[in-house]
């Protein structure tokens, strides 16, 4: 029986007291208690009133859904990301394949099918549209706030679950791709519920390992090895470094578990390997040991790539890391297993040659729990000991406000110089970006003001408040930056004035095109990602068009054809297309139409 939330909460952790052990060296020189001299009795220590979890959970939940969900399908899908694997949900529900995923009708292997599936579902539900498609992975941010809710509570106390949560929650880098349509949060979500669950099987047992393995078959299955990896590395090299690895076989019944994460995971691979020629070639070599050791193979960076990613992507949390002493914190094996799982998944996604922002995503939550424990060591100095409650640390809650109040003056300043920055995105982030700066101003004045009061939990709440604000006002910058990252209007123009029209793209594949237009689209030139399916179909020569002659020839046919193209490569075959409209301009993409085939209404140009 799982010790009771009270009990866990006054004796937060399974201490072990052997010298050398990583926990000992992490907190040594943190004062202990003593409680041998009974001469003076100790002031009473203030405590939260005794409140039901569930009013805890519903707050979070309120929280979580309004950082996670607002706006959620109001801009259209982003390139390429988005409306790729948007694109390919589209085709599982159309084509009732289930088993392999297909980019533009063709096989599509890169990635394993786990967040396909949820999208179809999605789909099913709730109809083709953006929300739906956004919808599985703002529900797996969700579900990774939840367990990092659940594991401070457990392994820290409520304080600490309540300050981590809320910190993941608001964590710029989470909240973003809480609302952008990868595989990184889904990845994220169970490698985070994986991990804590294997430390939480360490300090209490039960089912807790049975939950990790199952998490890691999800986690497989929704980007391959790694998800597996990171959570077993983890643990490893904790209980190396704390000498616990004796036994551990046994302990975290390792061998069944394992079973029966390979059970999860095994037969969809096994069932592309015997269905596509060449799959494992490509994932397992391709995409795994060729974007690790290739530094020319895919999205290459400096080794320390992350450190300043997370550096901004947690603001601004990150601010007040230096800060923090942990002086008042009980030891806990907790805090050392968090820095280990963290440390894990920056090292080794920095090892790794390919690197993308969205990649450090799991180091994300311990990070969190750790920033919490930190905080509340400062904003609860002494109160989960018999001393006497002190002031607050100034160093670190009353200079959180300021901290604020300067990070939205910065927005500001970034906006009103938008015109002398080289990237087009500040300016149309402008309005955006003052109503942010204008909210974090205000609330680092009710911050600072909060701290300078000693109400710690009205300032922290304050911090958190203003930081949901601040993400749900970042919904209108992706609203005006969307003509920036999406062919959705010219392929909605392209549906609205053409829709039975055949669809040619060229040279770049554009993928909204069979989003947005319901089908198949005709590729000139270079394949890309669409090469291995290309391959394999046995259709590829009428789909995939090797020169400009053989676009224009199918121009010539009988029916009506759209060209999507840039605007040089219009400018440089013009006289040879003959009369045609342009029915939508985009960016530097044009789509073009013979003149005599539009059907019921005129040309669209869309600015």
């Amino acid at each position: 029986m799982a010790r009771s939330i009270r009990a866990k909460a006054a004796a937060p952790s399974a201490i072990s007291d052997r010298p050398g052990t990583l926990d000992s060296i992490l907190v040594s020189g943190i004062a202990r208690n003593d409680n041998s001299s009974p001469a003076i009795a100790p002031p009473p220590v203030r405590r939260w009133p005794a409140t039901p979890i569930a009013y805890d959970v519903g707050a979070i939940v309120a929280l979580s859904l309004a950082v996670c969900l607002f706006h959620l399908g109001s801009f259209a899908l982003w390139e390429p990301d988005e409306a790729r694997y948007a694109e390919i949900a589209r085709e599982m529900l159309h084509s009732g394949n289930l088993l392999v995923p297909h980019l533009n009708y063709v096989a599509y292997i890169e990635k394993p099918p786990l967040l396909y599936w949820l999208t179809t579902l999605s789909f099913r539900i709730f109809g083709v549209s953006e929300f739906a498609a956004r919808l599985p992975v703002a529900l797996s941010a969700i579900a990774g706030i939840l367990a990092t809710y659940l594991f401070a509570l457990r392994a820290f106390g409520r304080r600490h679950a309540i300050v981590a949560a809320a910190i993941l929650a608001t964590t710029p880098l989470y909240a973003l791709m809480a609302q952008v349509l990868t595989t990184d949060m889904m990845l994220t979500a169970l490698v985070t519920i994986a991990t804590f669950s294997l430390y939480l099987h360490r300090d209490e047992g039960g089912r807790w390992c049975w939950i990790a393995y199952v998490a890691m078959g999800l986690a497989v299955m929704a980007k391959g090895p790694v998800g597996a990896a990171i959570p077993i590395l983890s643990m490893l090299l904790w209980l190396t470094l704390n000498r616990e690895l004796g036994g551990a076989i046994a302990k975290f019944r390792a061998i069944p578990g394992l079973a029966l994460t390979i059970l999860i995971a095994a037969p969809w691979f096994v069932a592309m390997t015997i269905r596509e020629p060449g799959f494992a070639d490509f994932y397992f070599v391709g995409e795994h040991l060729r974007r690790v050791f290739e530094a020319d193979y895919s999205h290459s960076e400096a080794f320390y790539f992350y450190l300043p990613v997370l550096a901004v992507g947690l603001l601004p949390w990150s601010l007040l890391v230096p800060f923090l002493t942990w002086r008042a914190a009980p030891r806990n094996p907790a805090r050392s297993f968090c820095l280990v799982a963290a440390g894990v998944t920056v090292v080794a996604f920095s090892c790794a040659s390919a690197k993308l922002i969205p990649y450090i995503l799991p180091a994300v939550p311990p990070l969190a729990v750790l920033i919490a424990d930190g905080l509340v060591s400062c904003a609860w100095p002494g109160a989960d000991s018999r001393a006497a409650i002190r002031s607050p640390d100034s160093r670190i809650l009353i200079e959180s406000g300021p901290m604020l109040v300067l990070l939205g003056a910065g927005v500001i300043v970034a906006a009103i110089a938008a015109a002398q920055f080289r990237t087009p995105y500040v300016m149309a982030a402008r309005p955006g970006m003052y109503a942010i700066g204008a909210i974090l101003v205000a609330g680092g004045a009710v911050t600072t003001s909060m701290f300078v009061a000693r109400r710690n939990p009205a300032g922290l709440g304050a911090i958190v408040v203003t930081l949901a604000l601040a993400l749900i006002a970042g919904g209108w910058v992706r609203l005006e930056t969307e003509p920036m990252r999406s062919y959705a209007a010219l392929s909605r123009a392209i549906a609205e004035t053409a829709p039975d029209a055949a669809i040619i793209c060229y040279h770049r594949y554009v993928q909204s095109l069979p989003f947005y237009n319901r089908r198949r689209v005709v590729l000139v030139g270079g394949r890309t990602e669409l090469d291995f399916g290309a391959r394999l179909d046995p259709d590829a020569r009428e789909w995939f068009l090797n020169s400009d002659e053989q676009m224009l020839r199918r121009w010539d046919q009988p029916g009506r054809v759209v060209i999507v193209l840039d605007a040089g490569d219009l400018a440089r075959m013009k006289e040879r297309f003959g009369d045609f409209d342009v029915i939508a301009i985009e960016k530097k993409k044009r789509a073009i139409i013979r003149r005599e085939r539009i059907s019921h209404r005129g040309p669209i140009t869309l600015n």
